[in-house]
Protein backbone atom coordinates (compact mmCIF):
# COMPACT_ATOMS: atom_id res chain seq x y z
CA UNK A 1 0.00 0.00 0.00
CA UNK A 2 1.38 3.23 -1.16
CA UNK A 3 2.21 5.84 2.12
CA UNK A 4 0.25 8.86 2.31
CA UNK A 5 0.92 12.07 4.79
CA UNK A 6 -1.99 12.08 7.38
CA UNK A 7 -2.63 15.36 8.52
CA UNK A 8 -4.27 15.41 12.31
CA UNK A 9 -5.26 19.09 13.75
CA UNK A 10 -4.68 19.14 17.44
CA UNK A 11 -8.68 20.04 17.63
CA UNK A 12 -9.45 17.15 15.90
CA UNK A 13 -7.11 14.56 18.55
CA UNK A 14 -8.58 16.51 21.40
CA UNK A 15 -12.14 16.03 20.40
CA UNK A 16 -11.53 12.32 19.76
CA UNK A 17 -11.42 12.21 23.71
CA UNK A 18 -7.98 12.85 24.97
CA UNK A 19 -7.57 13.81 28.45
CA UNK A 20 -4.34 15.60 30.06
CA UNK A 21 -1.59 13.91 30.40
CA UNK A 22 0.60 14.44 33.88
CA UNK A 23 3.87 14.77 33.41
CA UNK A 24 6.85 14.64 35.69
CA UNK A 25 10.09 16.73 34.65
CA UNK A 26 13.06 16.09 37.00
CA UNK A 27 15.66 18.91 36.48
CA UNK A 28 16.37 22.10 37.43
CA UNK A 29 13.51 23.79 38.31
CA UNK A 30 10.50 24.56 36.34
CA UNK A 31 9.66 28.72 35.30
CA UNK A 32 5.74 28.19 35.39
CA UNK A 33 5.47 32.60 34.46
CA UNK A 34 6.79 31.48 31.10
CA UNK A 35 4.21 32.23 28.42
CA UNK A 36 5.17 28.51 27.19
CA UNK A 37 4.26 27.00 30.37
CA UNK A 38 1.88 29.24 32.48
CA UNK A 39 -1.41 26.97 31.58
CA UNK A 40 0.87 23.72 31.69
CA UNK A 41 1.48 23.31 34.97
CA UNK A 42 0.21 20.73 37.22
CA UNK A 43 -1.59 21.74 40.71
CA UNK A 44 -2.33 19.65 43.65
CA UNK A 45 -5.52 20.80 44.30
CA UNK A 46 -5.38 19.25 47.62
CA UNK A 47 -2.83 21.97 48.53
CA UNK A 48 -3.05 25.18 49.33
CA UNK A 49 -0.59 27.15 47.94
CA UNK A 50 1.32 29.48 50.35
CA UNK A 51 -0.23 28.46 53.69
CA UNK A 52 2.59 26.64 55.03
CA UNK A 53 0.46 23.94 55.92
CA UNK A 54 1.13 20.62 54.67
CA UNK A 55 -2.93 20.59 53.66
CA UNK A 56 -2.81 16.69 51.97
CA UNK A 57 -0.50 15.22 54.95
CA UNK A 58 1.99 13.84 52.23
CA UNK A 59 5.12 14.85 54.03
CA UNK A 60 5.77 18.09 52.09
CA UNK A 61 4.17 21.51 52.95
CA UNK A 62 2.82 23.66 49.70
CA UNK A 63 4.04 21.20 47.28
CA UNK A 64 1.88 22.86 44.42
CA UNK A 65 3.48 22.23 41.09
CA UNK A 66 5.87 19.83 42.10
CA UNK A 67 8.76 20.03 45.18
CA UNK A 68 12.10 20.71 45.22
CA UNK A 69 14.20 17.95 46.43
CA UNK A 70 17.55 19.69 46.00
CA UNK A 71 16.08 22.39 49.03
CA UNK A 72 12.78 20.61 50.68
CA UNK A 73 10.64 22.65 50.28
CA UNK A 74 7.77 23.25 47.90
CA UNK A 75 9.36 26.17 45.72
CA UNK A 76 10.59 25.05 42.44
CA UNK A 77 12.48 27.97 40.68
CA UNK A 78 14.06 30.89 41.56
CA UNK A 79 13.20 33.93 38.94
CA UNK A 80 15.36 36.15 41.12
CA UNK A 81 18.26 34.85 39.67
CA UNK A 82 17.79 36.52 36.76
CA UNK A 83 19.26 39.58 37.39
CA UNK A 84 22.09 38.14 37.55
CA UNK A 85 22.21 36.80 34.26
CA UNK A 86 24.57 38.99 31.85
CA UNK A 87 22.01 40.02 28.61
CA UNK A 88 24.84 38.83 26.52
CA UNK A 89 23.90 35.18 27.73
CA UNK A 90 20.94 35.40 25.36
CA UNK A 91 22.83 36.02 21.74
CA UNK A 92 26.06 34.03 22.83
CA UNK A 93 23.14 30.95 23.00
CA UNK A 94 21.74 31.72 19.82
CA UNK A 95 25.71 31.60 18.12
CA UNK A 96 26.63 28.40 19.67
CA UNK A 97 23.73 26.50 18.79
CA UNK A 98 24.01 27.87 15.00
CA UNK A 99 27.54 26.25 15.40
CA UNK A 100 26.52 23.24 16.34
CA UNK A 101 23.72 23.08 13.54
CA UNK A 102 26.27 24.08 10.96
CA UNK A 103 24.72 27.30 10.86
CA UNK A 104 26.69 29.67 11.78
CA UNK A 105 26.38 33.43 9.74
CA UNK A 106 28.50 35.97 9.06
CA UNK A 107 26.42 38.00 11.58
CA UNK A 108 27.25 35.24 14.33
CA UNK A 109 30.72 35.74 13.95
CA UNK A 110 31.09 39.22 13.82
CA UNK A 111 29.23 39.25 16.98
CA UNK A 112 31.59 36.36 18.37
CA UNK A 113 34.64 38.34 17.41
CA UNK A 114 33.90 41.68 19.00
CA UNK A 115 32.54 40.48 22.14
CA UNK A 116 34.39 37.15 23.02
CA UNK A 117 37.66 37.21 20.94
CA UNK A 118 38.48 40.56 22.54
CA UNK A 119 38.11 39.38 26.29
CA UNK A 120 41.55 38.45 28.12
CA UNK A 121 41.74 34.95 29.44
CA UNK A 122 40.13 35.51 32.72
CA UNK A 123 37.77 37.21 31.46
CA UNK A 124 36.81 34.39 28.79
CA UNK A 125 36.69 31.57 31.43
CA UNK A 126 34.53 33.93 33.81
CA UNK A 127 32.01 33.78 30.08
CA UNK A 128 32.39 30.10 30.11
CA UNK A 129 31.36 29.67 33.90
CA UNK A 130 28.50 32.10 33.43
CA UNK A 131 27.24 30.32 30.12
CA UNK A 132 27.36 26.79 32.02
CA UNK A 133 25.41 27.83 35.36
CA UNK A 134 22.45 29.67 32.59
CA UNK A 135 22.64 27.19 31.15
CA UNK A 136 21.47 24.70 34.04
CA UNK A 137 19.71 27.18 35.62
CA UNK A 138 17.65 27.18 32.17
CA UNK A 139 17.50 23.34 31.52
CA UNK A 140 14.56 22.64 33.16
CA UNK A 141 12.42 24.78 31.62
CA UNK A 142 13.76 24.38 28.10
CA UNK A 143 13.17 20.95 28.56
CA UNK A 144 9.38 21.72 29.83
CA UNK A 145 8.49 23.96 26.86
CA UNK A 146 9.71 20.93 24.48
CA UNK A 147 7.27 18.36 26.42
CA UNK A 148 4.34 21.54 26.40
CA UNK A 149 5.34 21.74 22.32
CA UNK A 150 4.86 18.20 21.37
CA UNK A 151 1.51 17.77 23.69
CA UNK A 152 -0.55 20.93 24.29
CA UNK A 153 -2.11 19.25 26.60
CA UNK A 154 0.46 17.85 29.32
CA UNK A 155 0.14 19.42 32.61
CA UNK A 156 3.43 19.35 34.31
CA UNK A 157 4.57 19.22 37.73
CA UNK A 158 8.64 19.75 38.56
CA UNK A 159 10.92 17.75 40.57
CA UNK A 160 13.90 19.89 41.09
CA UNK A 161 17.06 18.09 42.03
CA UNK A 162 19.68 20.86 41.80
CA UNK A 163 20.62 23.81 43.45
CA UNK A 164 21.02 27.13 42.32
CA UNK A 165 24.56 28.35 42.98
CA UNK A 166 24.21 31.25 40.67
CA UNK A 167 27.62 33.32 40.62
CA UNK A 168 27.66 36.36 42.79
CA UNK A 169 28.34 39.09 40.45
CA UNK A 170 28.94 38.24 36.11
CA UNK A 171 32.90 37.40 35.86
CA UNK A 172 33.91 37.32 39.84
CA UNK A 173 32.25 33.81 40.60
CA UNK A 174 32.29 30.86 38.36
CA UNK A 175 28.83 28.98 39.42
CA UNK A 176 28.84 25.35 38.22
CA UNK A 177 31.02 23.69 35.77
CA UNK A 178 29.44 20.95 34.19
CA UNK A 179 32.54 18.52 35.92
CA UNK A 180 30.41 20.13 39.21
CA UNK A 181 27.23 18.87 37.86
CA UNK A 182 28.69 15.09 37.50
CA UNK A 183 29.44 14.97 41.14
CA UNK A 184 26.34 16.44 42.12
CA UNK A 185 24.29 13.94 40.24
CA UNK A 186 26.83 10.94 41.33
CA UNK A 187 25.52 11.96 45.28
CA UNK A 188 22.39 11.75 44.21
CA UNK A 189 22.55 8.24 42.96
CA UNK A 190 24.02 7.35 45.97
CA UNK A 191 22.57 9.39 48.63
CA UNK A 192 18.76 8.08 47.87
CA UNK A 193 17.11 11.20 46.18
CA UNK A 194 16.22 9.34 43.30
CA UNK A 195 14.44 7.23 45.58
CA UNK A 196 12.76 9.39 47.14
CA UNK A 197 11.85 11.16 43.78
CA UNK A 198 10.61 7.94 42.31
CA UNK A 199 8.07 7.35 45.07
CA UNK A 200 7.04 11.17 44.59
CA UNK A 201 6.02 10.32 41.29
CA UNK A 202 4.05 7.11 42.04
CA UNK A 203 2.63 9.06 44.90
CA UNK A 204 1.33 11.98 42.25
CA UNK A 205 0.36 9.31 39.51
CA UNK A 206 2.98 10.86 36.77
CA UNK A 207 2.30 9.09 33.51
CA UNK A 208 5.72 10.12 32.13
CA UNK A 209 8.94 11.31 33.98
CA UNK A 210 11.44 13.14 31.53
CA UNK A 211 15.01 12.77 33.01
CA UNK A 212 17.60 14.26 30.83
CA UNK A 213 20.06 14.15 33.07
CA UNK A 214 23.06 11.29 33.50
CA UNK A 215 26.09 9.96 34.95
CA UNK A 216 28.76 9.02 32.85
CA UNK A 217 30.21 5.91 34.61
CA UNK A 218 33.16 6.38 32.43
CA UNK A 219 34.99 8.97 34.60
CA UNK A 220 34.62 6.95 37.60
CA UNK A 221 35.69 3.84 36.27
CA UNK A 222 39.34 5.85 34.85
CA UNK A 223 39.95 7.52 37.97
CA UNK A 224 39.85 3.86 40.18
CA UNK A 225 42.36 2.89 37.09
CA UNK A 226 44.38 5.28 37.58
CA UNK A 227 44.52 4.59 40.99
CA UNK A 228 45.49 0.72 40.45
CA UNK A 229 48.31 2.48 38.14
CA UNK A 230 46.53 2.06 34.60
CA UNK A 231 46.54 5.82 33.36
CA UNK A 232 45.98 4.70 30.04
CA UNK A 233 43.25 2.28 29.66
CA UNK A 234 42.51 0.26 26.67
CA UNK A 235 39.04 0.49 25.24
CA UNK A 236 38.64 -2.87 26.50
CA UNK A 237 39.97 -1.84 30.17
CA UNK A 238 38.01 0.61 30.29
CA UNK A 239 34.64 -0.95 29.31
CA UNK A 240 34.96 -3.74 31.85
CA UNK A 241 35.61 -1.54 34.87
CA UNK A 242 32.98 0.95 33.58
CA UNK A 243 30.15 -2.29 33.86
CA UNK A 244 31.68 -2.98 36.68
CA UNK A 245 30.66 0.61 38.14
CA UNK A 246 27.42 0.54 36.70
CA UNK A 247 26.86 -2.78 38.55
CA UNK A 248 27.13 -0.78 42.14
CA UNK A 249 24.03 1.41 40.53
CA UNK A 250 22.28 -0.70 38.67
CA UNK A 251 20.19 -2.68 41.34
CA UNK A 252 19.07 0.74 43.06
CA UNK A 253 18.01 2.61 39.59
CA UNK A 254 16.42 -0.45 38.95
CA UNK A 255 14.44 -0.53 42.21
CA UNK A 256 13.24 3.18 41.84
CA UNK A 257 12.33 2.78 38.43
CA UNK A 258 10.18 -0.20 39.12
CA UNK A 259 8.73 1.43 42.46
CA UNK A 260 6.73 3.44 40.19
CA UNK A 261 5.10 1.19 37.75
CA UNK A 262 2.58 3.74 36.28
CA UNK A 263 5.31 5.66 34.96
CA UNK A 264 7.05 5.62 31.85
CA UNK A 265 10.70 6.99 32.40
CA UNK A 266 12.27 8.53 29.17
CA UNK A 267 16.04 9.42 29.61
CA UNK A 268 18.60 11.13 27.80
CA UNK A 269 21.45 8.61 26.38
CA UNK A 270 24.24 11.27 27.05
CA UNK A 271 26.42 13.31 25.21
CA UNK A 272 30.00 11.72 25.10
CA UNK A 273 29.31 10.77 22.20
CA UNK A 274 30.08 6.79 23.39
CA UNK A 275 28.70 3.54 23.04
CA UNK A 276 26.12 3.07 25.93
CA UNK A 277 26.62 -0.80 24.96
CA UNK A 278 30.72 -0.19 25.70
CA UNK A 279 30.27 2.57 28.51
CA UNK A 280 27.01 2.28 30.61
CA UNK A 281 25.60 5.42 31.81
CA UNK A 282 23.76 5.68 34.62
CA UNK A 283 20.62 6.11 34.55
CA UNK A 284 19.89 5.85 30.49
CA UNK A 285 21.74 1.85 30.72
CA UNK A 286 19.05 0.73 33.50
CA UNK A 287 17.04 -1.94 31.44
CA UNK A 288 13.23 -2.20 32.69
CA UNK A 289 10.13 -2.31 31.01
CA UNK A 290 9.00 0.96 31.67
CA UNK A 291 12.38 3.14 30.66
CA UNK A 292 13.16 4.49 27.35
CA UNK A 293 16.45 5.74 26.57
CA UNK A 294 16.64 8.66 24.16
CA UNK A 295 19.94 9.28 21.95
CA UNK A 296 19.72 12.81 19.80
CA UNK A 297 19.41 13.59 15.93
CA UNK A 298 20.44 16.35 13.52
CA UNK A 299 16.62 17.24 12.33
CA UNK A 300 16.02 13.42 10.99
CA UNK A 301 19.07 13.14 8.97
CA UNK A 302 21.86 11.91 11.05
CA UNK A 303 23.36 11.40 14.67
CA UNK A 304 23.73 14.04 16.45
CA UNK A 305 28.04 14.02 16.76
CA UNK A 306 27.71 14.07 20.63
CA UNK A 307 25.15 11.96 20.90
CA UNK A 308 25.34 8.27 22.58
CA UNK A 309 23.87 5.58 21.40
CA UNK A 310 23.27 1.47 21.76
CA UNK A 311 22.55 -1.03 19.64
CA UNK A 312 21.59 -3.05 22.58
CA UNK A 313 20.74 -0.55 25.28
CA UNK A 314 19.26 3.11 23.90
CA UNK A 315 15.95 2.49 22.99
CA UNK A 316 15.19 5.74 20.10
CA UNK A 317 16.05 8.52 18.49
CA UNK A 318 14.98 12.23 18.64
CA UNK A 319 15.26 15.71 17.54
CA UNK A 320 18.35 17.06 19.83
CA UNK A 321 20.61 20.09 17.67
CA UNK A 322 19.16 23.19 17.87
CA UNK A 323 15.98 22.82 19.28
CA UNK A 324 14.23 25.81 20.00
CA UNK A 325 11.98 26.25 23.40
CA UNK A 326 11.83 28.53 26.46
CA UNK A 327 14.04 29.72 28.60
CA UNK A 328 13.81 32.11 31.71
CA UNK A 329 13.55 35.52 30.87
CA UNK A 330 12.79 39.29 32.36
CA UNK A 331 10.07 39.17 29.77
CA UNK A 332 8.75 35.66 30.66
CA UNK A 333 8.78 35.00 27.11
CA UNK A 334 11.98 34.24 25.61
CA UNK A 335 12.97 31.27 23.47
CA UNK A 336 16.71 30.17 22.82
CA UNK A 337 18.24 27.02 20.95
CA UNK A 338 19.91 24.13 22.84
CA UNK A 339 21.34 21.09 21.78
CA UNK A 340 21.62 17.68 23.47
CA UNK A 341 19.96 14.34 24.11
CA UNK A 342 18.41 16.92 27.04
CA UNK A 343 16.65 18.07 24.63
CA UNK A 344 15.92 14.87 22.50
CA UNK A 345 14.33 13.43 25.52
CA UNK A 346 11.67 15.92 26.32
CA UNK A 347 10.62 15.59 22.64
CA UNK A 348 9.72 11.76 23.14
CA UNK A 349 8.41 12.65 26.70
CA UNK A 350 5.99 15.11 25.00
CA UNK A 351 4.70 12.44 22.39
CA UNK A 352 4.26 9.82 25.21
CA UNK A 353 2.32 11.73 27.33
CA UNK A 354 0.23 12.65 23.76
CA UNK A 355 0.04 8.87 23.21
CA UNK A 356 -0.84 8.67 26.85
CA UNK A 357 -3.81 11.52 26.39
CA UNK A 358 -4.88 9.95 23.43
CA UNK A 359 -6.04 6.60 24.49
CA UNK A 360 -5.71 7.22 28.25
CA UNK A 361 -5.94 2.89 28.64
CA UNK A 362 -2.32 2.79 27.28
CA UNK A 363 0.61 1.30 30.18
CA UNK A 364 3.91 2.78 30.17
CA UNK A 365 5.24 -0.85 28.38
CA UNK A 366 2.42 -0.34 25.62
CA UNK A 367 2.90 3.75 24.96
CA UNK A 368 6.88 2.24 24.70
CA UNK A 369 5.52 -0.63 22.14
CA UNK A 370 4.04 2.43 20.27
CA UNK A 371 6.78 4.92 20.49
CA UNK A 372 9.06 2.15 19.13
CA UNK A 373 7.10 0.43 16.53
CA UNK A 374 5.90 3.83 14.58
CA UNK A 375 9.83 5.45 14.37
CA UNK A 376 10.96 6.00 10.95
CA UNK A 377 13.57 3.75 10.32
CA UNK A 378 17.21 4.48 9.31
CA UNK A 379 19.80 2.95 8.00
CA UNK A 380 22.30 4.96 9.48
CA UNK A 381 21.11 4.08 12.79
CA UNK A 382 20.63 0.62 12.56
CA UNK A 383 23.49 -0.44 14.45
CA UNK A 384 22.56 2.74 17.00
CA UNK A 385 19.42 2.00 18.36
CA UNK A 386 17.27 -0.94 19.20
CA UNK A 387 14.64 0.82 17.03
CA UNK A 388 16.57 1.28 13.98
CA UNK A 389 14.72 4.68 13.91
CA UNK A 390 13.73 8.23 15.08
CA UNK A 391 10.38 8.90 17.29
CA UNK A 392 7.60 9.94 14.21
CA UNK A 393 5.15 11.80 16.59
CA UNK A 394 2.38 12.09 14.18
CA UNK A 395 2.31 8.39 13.30
CA UNK A 396 2.47 7.55 16.98
CA UNK A 397 -0.73 9.81 17.55
CA UNK A 398 -2.35 8.10 14.88
CA UNK A 399 -1.57 4.14 16.40
CA UNK A 400 -2.68 5.77 19.62
CA UNK A 401 -6.02 7.23 18.11
CA UNK A 402 -6.46 3.74 16.60
CA UNK A 403 -5.54 1.41 19.65
CA UNK A 404 -8.69 2.68 21.60
CA UNK A 405 -10.68 0.12 18.95
CA UNK A 406 -8.29 -1.91 18.09
CA UNK A 407 -5.41 -4.08 18.90
CA UNK A 408 -2.07 -2.48 19.11
CA UNK A 409 -0.20 -4.49 17.16
CA UNK A 410 -2.44 -3.67 14.19
CA UNK A 411 -3.09 0.19 15.27
CA UNK A 412 0.74 0.20 14.68
CA UNK A 413 0.51 -1.45 11.66
CA UNK A 414 -2.22 0.67 10.06
CA UNK A 415 -0.36 3.93 11.14
CA UNK A 416 2.75 3.25 9.47
CA UNK A 417 1.03 2.39 6.55
CA UNK A 418 -0.99 5.74 6.56
CA UNK A 419 1.84 8.75 7.66
CA UNK A 420 4.95 9.41 5.85
CA UNK A 421 8.38 9.57 7.57
CA UNK A 422 9.57 12.66 8.55
CA UNK A 423 11.77 15.46 6.41
CA UNK A 424 14.32 17.86 7.25
CA UNK A 425 13.13 21.36 6.73
CA UNK A 426 15.04 22.75 4.01
CA UNK A 427 18.59 24.07 5.29
CA UNK A 428 19.19 27.99 5.43
CA UNK A 429 21.82 29.51 2.83
CA UNK A 430 25.50 28.73 3.06
CA UNK A 431 27.27 31.02 5.09
CA UNK A 432 30.11 32.81 3.30
CA UNK A 433 32.32 32.03 6.27
CA UNK A 434 35.75 31.18 5.51
CA UNK A 435 36.71 30.26 9.07
CA UNK A 436 35.03 30.02 12.37
CA UNK A 437 37.12 30.67 15.67
CA UNK A 438 38.53 27.89 17.35
CA UNK A 439 37.13 28.97 20.91
CA UNK A 440 33.55 29.23 19.37
CA UNK A 441 34.29 25.67 17.77
CA UNK A 442 35.58 24.39 21.19
CA UNK A 443 32.67 26.33 23.10
CA UNK A 444 29.51 24.67 20.84
CA UNK A 445 31.16 21.51 21.54
CA UNK A 446 31.81 21.34 25.02
CA UNK A 447 27.93 23.22 25.67
CA UNK A 448 25.78 20.36 25.22
CA UNK A 449 22.97 19.72 27.34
Amino acid sequence: MKKQIVSLSLALLTASGAQAARVAVVDSGTDFQHAWLKNHAWLNEKEIAGNRVDDDNNGKVDDVSGWNFADSYGRVFFPEHLQLVNPITYRLFEIIAHQQAGRTTDEDKKFWEEHVLSLPKPRKEALTAHLNFFGQYAHGTHVAGIVASQDPEAKIMAARVFADEPPAEYGKNKGWSLSEMFYKLLAMASNGTFDLVAGYLHERQADVANYSLGVPLHSIAKQVLALRGVKEPTAAELSAETKLVFGQFEPRGRAWMTSAPHTLFVIAAGNDGNDNDALPMFPASIRVENAVSVAATQDFDKLAKFSNYGKLSVDVAAPGVAIVSSVPGLDAGRTLPMSGTSMAAPYVTGVAARIKSLNPGLNPVQIKEVLMGTVDRKDWLQDKVISAGIVNAQRAYVAAEKSRQQALSQAIAESRALVADQVSAPAPAASTLKSIPADLRRMADSLVF
